[in-house]
């Protein structure tokens, strides 16, 4: 079974708890930086047009990106280290230590 990205938010806010910890994304690869991209827009419960939309980029660009086809800018690559900061933390529990979920939460 396949569960899209809008649905675990929409699941994640009926529960009270993390998109993080609804995916199970914990064993999803990290071995490139386009895998660490992957994995934290699903972590957010974004689709790829949600995040490319936020990071002011094409689609198509963001595929290029999660698939290691394009090297990263200097300057989106500030931005998304913003997000790829979601996985060097603890996932199931920094959101609720500052009162927030990931779902609903958008990096500084």
């Amino acid at each position: 079974m396949k569960v899209s990205p809008p649905s675990l938010r929409r699941l994640s806010n009926v529960l009270g708890v993390s998109v993080a910890f609804l995916g199970c994304f914990e064993k999803m690869p990290e071995s490139t930086l386009g895998e660490h991209i992957i994995k934290a827009r699903l972590y957010y419960g974004y689709t790829k047009r949600e995040f490319a939309a936020l990071l002011r980029i094409s689609e198509r660009t963001l595929y290029e990106w999660e698939y290691d086809r394009k090297i990263l800018p200097e300057e989106p690559r500030v931005i998304i280290e913003r997000y790829l900061d979601i996985l060097s933390r603890d996932f199931l529990e920094y959101p609720y230590k500052r009162g927030i979920f990931i779902s609903n939460f958008q990096p500084e």
